[in-house]
């Protein structure tokens, strides 16, 4: 498990700031959401922690130790795209394997590896389906599973699940929840989507133009938002009942039901 800080992160593109002095802790094993509008300066975060992107000043540090001088393919940051990204050339067990195939790793252990991440991922018997006979949420897994076989310090997630129909996404979230609980890998999820956020994260983060707004555990965000902004981007509290609202995970009081099941206390 790893620690994440991101110490005054700034981004710019010309006379545009995308991320303004931001300052981050991340626990060992937790699972942040970064919530906010299109265009907030959440993926560019992503990017920089990847290293896909240099910072224009500041600082990302895993476990107390800056990682701006470490290759992308050595600093254990994985990132999960929108769009899945896999070879159509190659089946499953070779989309999932690839990064390890690319350091060196023996064909026996890569077949034992790719095996575990397609049960882990709820997809034992794939391996030889091409990227196109797959729907969009087993594509999404494929891509899930590649990610995690390499055994990444740092999970992160780029609005993984906005291209998935609503029961797509359901099934989705609760997926990747159960995955980054067995692992205890610690975990970045951009999205724009309040009930993603609450219902996913340990904590999250408010992003508005650049800037932190907010960072609090959901049930604290969700009853006490800093500002407007915040108040707006959430769903309001209002008493639902029956088989609809269970099925979205909202109790009879309309709060998220996954606040009794958080390993945090409020």
């Amino acid at each position: 498990m790893t620690q994440v800080t991101l110490e005054n992160l700034t981004r710019r593109f010309g006379d545009v700031t995308a991320v303004d002095n931001l300052n981050l802790e991340i626990d060992s094993g937790e699972l942040v959401a970064f919530l906010g509008p299109s265009g907030c300066g959440k993926t560019t975060t992503l990017r920089m922690i990847a290293g896909l992107l240099e910072p224009t000043s500041g600082d990302v540090k895993f476990d107390g130790a800056s990682i701006l001088d470490t290759p992308v393919e050595k600093r254990g940051a994985v990132m999960v795209f929108q769009q899945h990204l896999l070879f159509a050339n190659m089946n499953v067990e070779k989309n999932v394997g690839f990064g390890l195939r690319m350091r060196g790793v023996d064909r026996a252990a890569i077949r034992k590896r790719v095996a575990e991440m397609l049960d882990l991922v709820r997809l034992s018997g794939f391996e030889d389906r091409r990227p196109e006979e797959l729907s969009g949420g087993q594509q999404q897994r494929v891509a899930l599973a590649r990610a995690l076989v390499v055994e990444p310090r740092v999970l992160l997630l780029d609005e993984p699940l906005a291209n998935l129909d609503a029961n797509l996404r359901l099934e989705m979230r609760d997926l990747i929840r159960n995955i980054q609980r067995r692992m205890q890998i610690t975990t970045i999820f951009v999205t724009h989507d309040q009930e993603e956020a609450v219902m996913l994260a340990d904590r999250v983060a408010l992003m508005f133009d650049g800037v932190i707004q907010q960072y609090t555990p959901p049930r604290a965000f969700y009853e006490r938002p800093a500002n407007a902004g915040g108040g707006a981007l959430l769903p309001q509290r209002q008493p639902a009942a029956g088989r609809q609202a269970r099925r979205h995970g909202i109790n009879r009081a309309g709060e998220p039901q996954a606040w009794r099941r958080r390993r945090r206390a409020v």
